[in-house]
């Protein structure tokens, strides 16, 4: 059996790391706090969370937060190639190919200053919170989640948690989003979800204290973190829905930190010695949805036209500096034995997307393609580019604005549009199936698209744990959604990029979350 420990070292290592911005003689680690030199950290981004619960949904402006108020039992470990670390859970090992025992971490205070114990960890991971209000199975938690069967508390501090089969990721699901463990009591004093979810506790660096819709969002400092002691003493959000208004905000002083820019704002960032630009790829793909269900894009050839068309490596070359990587496929390097290395490349091929429209019977019928104003960073600029590169091989596309998602998902669809999505875990399981599997969103949520190979591929994927018996069943599953059926056109890995101040000790993860606590990369290198 496997076990997995916080070493010595590691611990050192965060109370270091806690203490970096703080005055000599602090205790790191819950105890006194004096001279406290810690800076109140104003952050710029561009939507209000439309929950505060770690389940019920994954919207960026939602995952910008979460770290700050929950953790997990295990964590993905951004500074060491997301690698699994102990969390709230001390340490844990299989028992069998669906049951992992977890050792809970002692010492570990909730925001309202009750102990985590093993029946918080059994009400978070059961029904009665991952189904969400009304216990419709509403959650979002549930895309990662739903092979679950069942928390066995043993004692007050451990617990097995059992899947409903065999399940070789079943660590990776306990340390990603909707897996935040919330206080049970607090959760029964509440005494309703709309009482939650306005103020919930959880046990991560920094709780909640104020929050107005559309305008900010403010925590303060939980200084019994087990983690050791957060290095800001507050973080405000401010939600300032322009980039121009962000901009302005930091070059001003008035923030010391914006989400969101696009790489035609880096120069006015770099030329300041005072700010700098951060971030890079993150374990995000963007995408184009097609939907099959069109009476055009019906005909699988064209998508694949469609795919053929763009030119990749030109639009990351001119559009974001030449910063962000072209997967070979709807996956990351970081699935480790889950990634197929081999797989082809994404081709720009016109003359072979010429030669399958001929096939396939196109005659200039128009495609629309339902667009946001950059919702995502250069999604204006990139759509205008493909719409060229599409007319270049015959393909009739036009653009039709859209003021939200709502708006561009009303059905019938029949259309193209934008999306990303984030690698939960880091597998197939944990990325493209979450879009493209029967629950997934376009099956489910849109109705655009279905494929029974697909599934039942899926299905199988979830119950098979060795490492070689997975491999073919993914590239399989791969071929399908890029080649035989495609339901999106790929475009490149996400990027997610910050301007902040240079005295800021903050560096951004592999993810879209925000990490203001002792484990940020920038204090917890080693």
């Amino acid at each position: 059996m496997t076990r997995i420990d916080l070493t010595r070292r590691q611990a050192l290592t965060a109370a270091l790391a806690a203490g970096m911005l703080t005055s000599p003689g602090v205790k790191a680690l819950g105890g006194d706090i004096k001279n406290s030199t810690r800076r109140q950290l104003k952050v710029g981004m561009s939507g209000f969370p439309r929950t505060f619960d770690p389940v019920i949904a994954t919207d960026t402006a939602i995952r910008r937060i979460m770290p700050q108020l929950f953790d997990t039992l295990i964590a993905f470990d951004h500074a060491h190639g997301m690698a699994l670390r102990p969390a709230l859970a001390e340490h844990w090992e299989r028992i069998d190919a669906q049951s992992l025992r977890v050792v809970l971490r002692k010492g570990v205070i909730f925001h309202d200053g009750s102990p985590l114990t093993a029946e918080d960890v059994a009400f978070s991971l059961g029904p009665d919170h991952l189904l969400g209000p009304g216990r419709g199975g509403m959650s979002e938690a549930l895309q990662s989640l739903d092979r679950l069967q069942e928390v066995e508390v043993v004692d007050p501090y451990t617990v097995i948690v059992h899947a409903k089969g065999a399940d070789a990721l079943l660590e990776q699901r306990l340390a990603t989003w909707g897996a935040e463990i919330v206080s049970k009591r607090a959760f029964a004093a509440a005494g309703s979800w709309e009482r939650w979810t306005a103020a919930p506790v959880g046990s991560g660096p920094y709780k909640l204290v104020d929050h107005k819709l559309d305008i900010h969002v403010t925590l303060a400092a939980h200084d019994a973190y087990w983690g050791g002691r957060p290095p800001f003493d507050a973080v405000e959000y401010r939600i300032i829905p322009e980039l121009s208004a962000r901009m302005n905000g930091l070059l001003a002083g008035e923030l010391d930190l914006v989400t969101d820019i696009p790489p035609d704002q880096f120069s006015a960032i770099q030329k300041r010695p005072d700010l700098e630009v951060a971030g890079g790829a993150v374990q995000n793909i963007r995408s184009l949805v097609l939907d099959q269900t069109d009476p055009v894009l019906k005909d699988a050839r064209i998508r694949r036209a469609m795919s053929l068309a763009v030119d990749r490596k030109l639009i990351v070359e001119s559009l974001w500096e030449n910063r962000l990587p072209i997967p070979n496929g709807y996956q990351l390097p970081s699935y480790g034995q889950g990634y197929i290395e081999n797989f082809p490349a994404l081709t720009y091929d016109p003359v072979k997307a010429k030669e399958l429209l001929a096939a396939a019977g196109y005659k200039g019928e128009q495609i629309t393609y339902r667009l946001l104003n950059n919702y995502y960073p250069n999604q204006v600029s990139g759509a205008q580019t493909m719409i060229e590169m599409w007319r270049a091989v015959g393909l009739n596309v036009k653009i039709q604005m859209m003021e939200n998602f709502a708006q561009i998902q009303r059905q019938p669809v029949h259309a193209i549009y934008d999306t990303s999505n984030t690698a939960l875990f880091l597998d197939h399981l944990g990325h493209p199936w979450r879009e493209y599997g029967p629950n997934g969103s376009l099956p489910k949520l849109v109705g655009v698209w279905r494929n029974e190979e697909y599934f039942a591929l899926g299905a199988k994927l979830q119950e098979t744990v060795e490492a070689d018996r997975r491999r073919p069943i993914i590239r399989r599953m791969l071929e399908i959604i890029n080649e035989i059926d495609p339901p999106s056109i790929i475009l490149h890995v996400s990027g997610q990029f910050y301007g902040k101040r240079r005295d800021v000790a903050w560096l951004p993860g592999l993810t879209l979350d925000l990490n203001f606590g002792p484990f940020n990369q920038a204090l917890s290198r080693t």
